[in-house]
């Protein structure tokens, strides 16, 4: 048996620690660039705040403190809390598994929570794999932490709180009902940024200077099959056994929204914020009184970056509201173009019921309001693709007049539609969920292998410029800041990771792959520190 001892029982005063562990990064952005605010933990810490007596809690986010295992060794060990959450993406499970481990072995009284897309999205197995985690907190975690937390306190039967995953009387992994989720979210407290270290964040950012992310909604107004993210804030429900996610969509009002950004800018300096949601522009009339209160406010941002969905941009346009929308701050956006067929759109469930509707909405953008950064994300590796399908992307990438395209091997995400389907079918040939990094493809098409999907991709990447540099060149020089700032280190990026390759087939005889580099994670100097 593997039952936790429960060292909480009674206890007036509880430690609360969330911890974002050590990582590795993404070359082609800053470090400090790399390391958003993970708004899950001020988000969960001020509803426990504000509705647990008696709990200390600190956010501890080591990227941003630059520290290493070393450091978050002896941080546990001194400081001994009573509850350590965690919650963690896919790529990066196991050093969340190793975090906890590591709690486990100097503070061996603490309660380890695990949560978040990777492990909500595999209960069962995160308890049978690590058994330094006591208990998952699935999907939404504000009532549900707090439940635990009390029943625990109260010397409770953790089997009564919904919406977790335990070991039973046998040791064995046991799911309890689901959780009906937070329908107003203007109920929640605001966010306690107050201990997130807000002056960690952004120091010296190129991509989104004194940024930080904000949430206006939870789930998403589509439903793509390939998704984690909209699993996460999804609607859960237990069915023989197993959780499954049904589509929802909730918001904050306007108004609660506008009073958060202001105390953000006000109190904190912030000036570019970072929108987590999966579609910022779901609905028009949410834009509109959102960005008019913005601007009747006073609030003078240097812009934001959002999510966005082509139909409902060229819709914005046509209503007039885009105008709105880029006077009040929207200055960066990605949008998922995913392919460039509608057959494609189609499969992975995108709900554009015309693809040709990506590039109208970029035209849009570029002709009347070029100081808006365009980028896109693109989707290699469908199943039905080829060689020339995935090349033939960057001729769409080009059509759009994109500044920025991104090109990723579709991953088969755990508690996803298309990971369940691409498993039956036999593509997924990677199952390290270690390596789901977006970079090299983890699953065949029945045209390719993974090795022709990986070329192929890097083939897009390679001569997004290269097709035309004069063009990318000359944006170096727009009169619009963001856009020329972007750009310029985007190119600066580039060169760092080719000479940073260089050097590594130079001095350690390994083979260059030049700007095909920026498919490895960089381990930070501080790592192991």
């Amino acid at each position: 048996m593997n039952i936790p001892v429960n060292f909480l029982e009674g206890k007036s005063r509880i430690k609360i620690l969330f911890v974002r562990s050590p990582r590795h990064v993404w070359p082609i952005v800053n470090e400090s660039d790399n390391f958003l605010l993970p708004l899950a933990y001020p988000t969960l810490a001020a509803y426990l705040r504000e509705h647990v007596p008696g709990v200390d809690i600190t956010i501890l986010d080591c990227c941003v403190r630059q520290m290493g295992w070393k450091s978050l060794t002896k941080y546990i060990r001194e400081t001994q809390p009573d509850i350590v959450a965690i919650g963690e993406k896919t790529v990066f499970y196991h050093e969340g598994f190793r975090a906890f481990e590591l709690v486990k072995k100097e503070a061996p009284q603490a309660v380890t929570i695990a949560g978040g897309v990777m492990y909500t999205a595999l209960p069962q197995w995160t308890l049978d794999t690590c058994k330094a985690v006591d208990y998952v907190v699935l999907y939404e975690g504000e009532e549900t932490l707090r439940d635990l937390v009390t029943t625990l306190r109260d010397g409770g039967e953790p089997s009564s709180v919904r919406g977790i995953a335990y070991r039973d009387a046998d040791g064995k992994p046991a799911l309890t009902p689901a959780r009906p989720l937070i329908e107003n979210l203007d109920d929640l407290p605001m966010p306690a940024y107050d201990l997130a270290g807000m002056d960690y964040y952004k120091p010296f950012g190129h991509l989104w200077p004194k940024a930080i992310t904000v949430q206006r909604s939870r789930g998403c107004i589509a439903n793509c099959n390939f998704c984690s993210w909209r699993i996460q804030e999804g609607r859960p429900q237990l069915v023989d056994g197993k959780y499954v996610s049904h589509q929802a969509y909730r918001t904050k009002s306007p108004i609660r929204m506008a009073d958060e950004i202001e105390w953000l800018y006000r109190d904190y300096g912030v000036r570019y914020l970072f929108w987590v949601d999966g579609t910022w522009n779901a609905d028009h009339d949410w834009l509109v009184e959102f960005c008019e209160e913005i601007l009747r406010r006073d609030i003078k941002l240097d812009g934001w970056w959002a999510f966005v969905r082509a139909d409902k941009l060229v819709e914005q346009d046509a209503k007039g509201i885009l105008p709105l929308m880029v006077k009040a701050g929207f200055r960066h956006t990605l949008l998922g173009a995913e392919h460039d067929s509608q057959q494609s759109l189609d499969y992975v469930n995108k709900g554009l019921k015309d693809y040709n509707l990506t590039q109208e909405a970029f035209r849009i953008l570029s002709e009347k309001h070029p100081e808006v950064f365009r980028q896109a994300t693109y989707i290699t590796g469908l199943p039905d693709d080829t060689v020339d399908s995935i090349k033939g992307l960057l001729k769409h990438a080009h059509a759009c007049d994109l500044d920025f395209a991104a090109f990723h091997p579709i991953q088969p995400f755990p508690g996803t539609q298309f990971y369940d389907w691409a498993l039956k079918e036999g593509l997924v040939e990677e199952t390290n969920f270690e390596k789901f990094d977006m970079f090299y493809p983890s699953m065949r098409t029945y045209h390719c292998s993974r090795e022709e999907v990986a070329e192929a991709t890097q083939w897009c990447y390679k001569n997004f410029v290269a097709k035309k540099p004069f063009q990318y060149f000359s944006r170096m020089f727009s009169p619009h800041p963001i856009r020329r700032d972007l750009h310029r280190w985007f190119a600066f990026a580039i060169m760092r990771v080719i000479l940073k390759d260089l050097k590594g087939s130079l001095t350690q005889g390994s083979r260059f792959k030049g700007f095909s580099g920026i498919d490895t994670l960089w381990k930070p100097d501080w790592y192991d520190a």
